[in-house]
């Protein structure tokens, strides 16, 4: 069974190790072309493209595969028989998704139809989701809605970041994919619709989750608004890991972990909880700053307590070392 995949990032270059690990029969990978990833320095490769490349596969990129005709008429001539896609990271048009024979297969970090699109694992930890999963799909026209053939959920712990979410869905990606390949091998001499009846592909109508979008994330999602709540708040550090900011002096500084300062010594020591003195604070205030347990900040409900951090310019470091490379101060307001 000849397999092309298609994926971009880590996540993607993961399963691509473990499906050709498994022994499939991989003629071709499509990726994104090379950028300029590190600050504007030389082009750099995808990274599914420089596992490619060790494994010895043949790579093509794409900027556009809708308007590709060249790429397009490399892969009609390859005559795979199965497509397997992971977080490619654009949308595959008809006269491709029509080429292999067994077609074409997602594999979907959410519980469809939940999170359709294209940040579905940073949306279910914004929206303070209590699960996640991995959904193997069957291809189609619409946005992530074709039948699905495997699932696994996962449960999201209020420990979990982007990071640590992202290796434990691509682990479990992997074990669907290998044991999804299994069975569409099976299925060899089948049409595509007598397919579907034989793998038992669930239509996404009797899947028990409602229907969201997860769009893409934009440069502004990024920057922390102090005068949300402070759940909301480390939802987005978490959920958007590591990249969450706040400014102080028209310096960016970057929020790696932190959690919410509530009923415990540390909180009672600085704030009069009777005077209600927090509504008093402005959201983004720092009202103490202490050198083992780290940097309080007001949101719009209590404080929040910051463990790491970065400083633009500067390494990853303790939040007590972060105040003092970035100047701060008690009663400093971060967001400006």
């Amino acid at each position: 069974m000849k397999i092309i995949f298609w994926g971009t990032p880590k996540y993607s270059s993961e399963n691509l190790i473990e499906i050709f690990n498994a022994g499939h029969e991989i003629i071709a990978v499509v990726t994104q072309p090379d950028r300029k990833r590190a600050r504007g320095k030389k082009l750099t490769p995808s990274p599914v493209k420089k596992v490619a490349l060790d494994l010895g596969l043949p790579v093509f990129t794409t900027q556009s595969i809708s308007k590709d005709l060249e790429t397009k008429e490399i892969l009609k001539s390859l005559n795979a028989d199965v497509y397997v896609v992971v977080a490619f990271g654009q949308i595959l048009p008809k006269d491709i998704l029509d080429l292999p024979k067994l077609g074409c297969w997602n594999s979907h970090a959410s519980l469809l139809p939940a999170w359709r699109g294209a940040a579905p694992i940073q949306w279910s930890i914004l929206n303070g989701d209590s699960k996640t999963g991995i959904c193997i799909m069957s291809m189609e026209e619409g946005l992530d809605t074709g039948p699905v053939i495997e699932q696994e959920a996962t449960d999201i712990k209020d420990s979990d970041n982007l990071e640590e979410l992202t290796n434990r869905l691509s682990k479990i990606s992997s074990k669907l994919l290998l044991k999804s390949l299994d069975k569409i091998k099976l299925t060899i001499n089948s049409s595509k619709l007598s397919m579907l009846d034989k793998l038992n592909a669930i239509d996404q109508s009797e899947l028990p989750y409602d229907v969201s979008y997860a769009r893409q994330i934009k440069k502004e999602d990024y920057l922390i608004d102090w005068y949300q709540n402070s759940e909301d708040i480390l939802r987005k550090i978490r959920g958007l890991y590591p990249n969450a900011y706040t400014f102080f002096n028209g310096k960016r500084i970057k929020i790696l972990e932190a959690n919410i300062l509530l009923n415990n010594d540390l909180y009672m020591q600085y704030t009069d909880i009777n005077n209600d003195s927090n509504k008093k604070r402005i959201p983004g205030q720092i009202i103490n700053i202490d050198k083992i347990s780290g940097i309080s900040i007001m949101s719009n409900d209590c404080p929040i307590l910051v463990k790491y951090g970065k400083l633009e310019g500067k390494n990853i470091s303790e939040s007590h070392t972060l105040s003092l490379q970035s100047k701060l101060n008690v009663n400093d307001i971060l967001g400006k």
